[in-house]
């Protein structure tokens, strides 16, 4: 069965104490981070001016959140962790109806908000990200695949050669492949979110068995034959959304 995962701000630091002030300087540190990336994306981005924006030492801040890379895969992941918990489908999250639903809705969101993904894709295929946030970017897909994925084993529906952990890492892998792909340039925004969807119920047509998979192929047949995605009924938002209010895979 798959968990989620916590990405500690600091792997060498743990939190002993906090007060107002130090929650504070956090969240403006991380408020002036995710505004730098939608302005200028990562090549802009500097830690002296984010220091100068924040208000804060490099010190301080590499205290709180020990490298770059940390900062930005915590300032992202906060706000896609943020944004889904006010965003209510009514597709269910063990349906593969419902992950296709999900999908789209984030990568429709992605459309605008395409320096936010440019980090993500950078981070998550780069040599040199820690493992602990690179695990913590891949976490981001397994909050919409987990309860299917978990749901597909529980019911007998994964292929019996299939090692589920294994399974959704390579959910993890497509999905920002095809992102980087668009965030890129090397598919166009009209192309973007259908090449994503068919990659997708590709591999789970592969990996599942029974009912599973006869929906994933019928859903590619469907996609082919129209030439167009599912629709599903819009989502129901909770709170309003912010400036910040955008997501990546």
């Amino acid at each position: 069965m798959l968990n989620g995962e916590k990405l500690a701000p600091h792997p060498e630091k743990q939190l002993v104490y906090s007060s107002t002030m130090i929650h504070e300087r956090r969240q403006r540190i991380l408020h002036e981070t995710r505004k730098m990336i939608a302005e200028d994306g990562l090549e802009g981005f500097s830690i002296r001016t984010l220091c100068r924006r924040a208000d804060v030492a490099q010190r301080t801040l590499y205290n709180a959140f020990h490298s770059k890379d940390r900062l930005i895969a915590l300032a992202i992941r906060e706000t896609y962790e943020g944004v889904n918990s006010y965003i209510r489908y009514r597709t269910s999250a063990e349906t593969l109806e419902g992950i296709v639903d999900r999908l789209i809705s984030v990568n429709g969101r992605n459309l605008k908000a395409r320096n936010y993904t440019q980090a993500v894709t950078s981070i998550y295929f780069s040599a040199n990200t820690s493992e602990d946030v690179w695990n913590a970017l891949r976490e981001m897909v397994y909050l919409n695949l987990r309860q299917w994925l978990n749901r597909v084993e529980r019911d007998g529906e994964l292929q019996p050669w299939a090692n589920l952990q294994e399974v959704a890492e390579n959910f993890a892998n497509i999905e920002y492949a095809v992102i980087n792909d668009w965030a890129r340039g090397r598919i166009s925004d009209e192309d973007y979110v259908r090449r994503l969807i068919r990659a997708v119920l590709s591999f789970a047509a592969g990996v599942t068995r029974g009912a599973t998979q006869a929906q994933a192929n019928q859903m590619l047949e469907d996609i082919t034959r129209k030439g167009e995605l599912p629709e599903f009924p819009k989502p129901v938002l909770t709170q309003p959304r912010d400036e910040e209010g955008q997501e990546s895979a």
